[in-house]
């Protein structure tokens, strides 16, 4: 029987690591356990005895987690803006719109069969166009809506935008949008000229079209600065008026269920007679979507390169711990471990720091997303005047929505960044005369 003499230096070593020999040997009864000393042993590596963790295990974890939790604070907030402004766009326009290349006429067997159609909530006509207004010397060029104020409540938010006057004023009167207000200086009751776009005809014509005098019936505001910054609602009627439209109009706004948004689209699209379109939100604002989806995916793009720093930073360590425990490798070599077998050891301590480090992101994104308005009202605060942000944005709270989608992608490739990081002190490891590590002193 051959004698194998072990250097005094290994001592310690061989007794740490004695009771994953009795798993390793393949000589031994309980063989049976596979690669379970190697869970055994990643566990012992990143947690030892009467150690919660090493410095290394915390700072790998740290910086995984705070990348994890950057991307999620990020792209929830982006979520929350998304949401924010696709509800305004909705509530501006309506859920679906029905856009004429001519004016049509108010056909009420038409608007009876559309109001019909399942998943149909309300429709209402209007009139849109862009008129000269003047108060005094100052003239300017809103947009014009007329809506029809018996069904334009049902379709679009009204009172929610008023924030003066009321809405039978609507009526009689014209809402104007507070910025536009505050730069002709008008207020509720106050009057304006409005001129319609026809005056110009009539004039090559050599004939006088008189303006229109319009009275203030109310001051809105949408949160949506393009319609906010030139806006004047008026009745339908009145805009008929101006345009020279007899009873017609330029379109309908449907309000539909908004699960249902497509397919009831294309059953409009269906009963609608050649010169009328109907279209969805999402696809009247398609360009505009597609900038904020562009902008979401850059800012995950550039910061996932975070969480890959921290993850290759993790993986330096972990070469410098092959180094350190070669002679530990190369025991486990002797007793019957193979190459595969510590690549695994070190894949694992990889993906086991990727996880520790996904839930604490996750859970501390959930922490700073919960306290997300009080720490926004802070700096502000500190650095903006009162409620600057607010107001700018028009929203009350940071709006901000977890996708699960965006957890499924930052989990993959944080674990996929992890594992890839463990190639290198694998590499390293291979390269390492182990054998002869035990010959050393």
């Amino acid at each position: 029987m051959n004698t194998v003499f072990v250097e005094p230096s290994l001592h310690e070593k061989v007794f740490v690591t004695f009771p994953i020999a009795i798993f390793v040997s393949p000589t031994h009864h309980g063989c049976t356990v596979g690669h379970r000393w190697i869970f055994l042993l990643v566990w012992r590596y990143l947690f030892p005895k009467k150690h919660f963790g090493t410095f290394f295990t915390w700072m790998s974890t740290a910086g995984i987690a705070a990348g994890v939790a950057l991307l999620m604070i990020v792209l929830s907030i982006m979520n929350g803006f998304d949401t924010h402004i696709a509800e305004k766009l909705i509530q501006i326009n309506g859920a679906i719109k029905i856009i004429a290349r001519r004016s049509v006429t108010q056909d009420e067997d038409f608007i009876e069969r559309i109001r019909r159609l399942p998943h149909v909530k309300a429709i209402t006509p209007y009139v849109a166009g862009i008129s000269m207004m003047q108060v005094g010397e100052r003239v300017a060029l809103p947009k014009c809506l007329g809506l029809e104020v018996e069904t334009a409540g049902l379709v679009l938010p009204l009172e929610r935008f008023l924030t003066k006057g009321s809405l039978n004023g609507l009526k009689d009167g014209a809402w104007v949008s507070e910025a536009l207000a505050h730069e002709c200086g008008l207020d509720v009751g106050d009057t304006f000229e409005l001129y319609s776009p026809l005056a110009l005809e009539a004039m090559r014509k050599e004939e006088l079209l008189l303006p229109r005098e319009v009275t203030v019936a109310g001051l809105f505001k949408t949160g949506w600065a393009e319609a906010d910054r030139s806006t004047v609602l008026l009745p339908l009627e009145l805009s008929q008026e101006l345009y020279a439209l007899s009873d017609n109009v330029h379109g309908f706004s449907v309000e539909a269920d908004r699960h249902y948004l497509g397919e009831v689209c294309r059953e409009i699209n269906r009963l609608l007679p050649p010169g009328l379109v109907a279209y969805t939100w999402n696809t009247l604002n398609a360009d505009f979507l597609y900038i904020l989806k562009l902008e979401k995916a850059m800012c995950f793009f550039v910061l996932l390169f975070v969480v890959a720093v921290a993850a290759f930073s993790m993986s330096s360590g972990l070469m410098s711990a092959v180094v350190r425990k070669r002679r530990e490798l190369a025991l486990l070599r002797t007793w019957g471990a193979t190459r595969t077998d510590l690549s695994l050891l070190f894949g694992l301590q990889s993906l086991l720091l990727g996880f520790l480090g996904l839930l604490t992101g996750f859970a501390a994104a959930a922490v700073i997303l919960h306290e997300r308005n009080a720490i926004v009202r802070g700096l502000t605060g500190w650095l903006l005047p009162k409620d600057a942000l607010w107001n700018f944005y028009d929203v009350e709270t940071l709006p901000a929505v977890w996708d699960r989608q965006d957890m499924l992608w930052i989990a993959l490739l944080t674990l996929v960044m992890t594992l890839l990081a463990s190639l290198l002190p694998i590499g390293r490891m291979y390269k390492l005369p182990l054998v002869q590590s035990l010959r050393r002193g």
